[in-house]
């Protein structure tokens, strides 16, 4: 992610501000919001550890900016790239039919570093953008974690069996 972001759109995006004083390729990969609504669909439809984690994995991402702490969610599950995947697409078309951009890229991508670099009169495009991507994640997250939940292993059946495989501990 952050090759393509810093080593691939932040130059392109350098070249339109330079045209037009904004660049929608900031807004392309570094949006929180797809992230949120997939912590989001965890902590409402979740279960387990998932579950318990989200909210602070929540603050870390949206405030803080560190994307990469969704990660795990998506790697437990797969098929929840589709949440983040639909979020960054409704979040992308809304910035482009609202010729949405920012000045420089938002690093990290909190938050806080969105405001810090959207443009006078973009800040309602830009924050409905992500509005939309988080609503958007969230949505196909919860459908997808009621329609096919995350098997939950109960900890004192994985241990047992993992010290019955071991001889001598059993």
């Amino acid at each position: 992610n952050n090759a393509l972001n810093h080593g691939v759109l932040a130059p392109l995006g350098v070249n339109a501000v330079e045209q037009s004083g904004r660049a929608i390729h900031f807004l392309l990969e570094t949006n929180p919001g797809p992230g949120l609504g997939l912590l989001v669909a965890y902590f409402v439809a979740g279960k387990g550890l998932l579950k318990e984690s989200a909210p602070g994995a929540m603050i870390v991402h949206f405030l803080g900016g560190i994307h990469e702490i969704y990660f795990p969610y998506v790697l437990a599950h797969p098929i929840m790239i589709l949440s983040v995947i639909a979020g960054g697409f409704a979040a992308n078309l809304w910035f482009t039919i609202m010729n949405a951009g920012l000045v420089a890229t938002p690093s990290p991508g909190s938050i806080f570093a969105y405001l810090a670099v959207t443009p006078r009169g973009q800040h309602f495009a830009v924050l409905t953008g992500v509005l939309i991507g988080a609503v958007a994640a969230f949505l196909v997250g919860s459908f997808i974690l009621k329609v096919k939940p995350v098997k939950v292993v109960d900890e004192e059946t994985e241990e047992t069996e993992e010290t019955e495989s071991v001889p001598g501990l059993s």
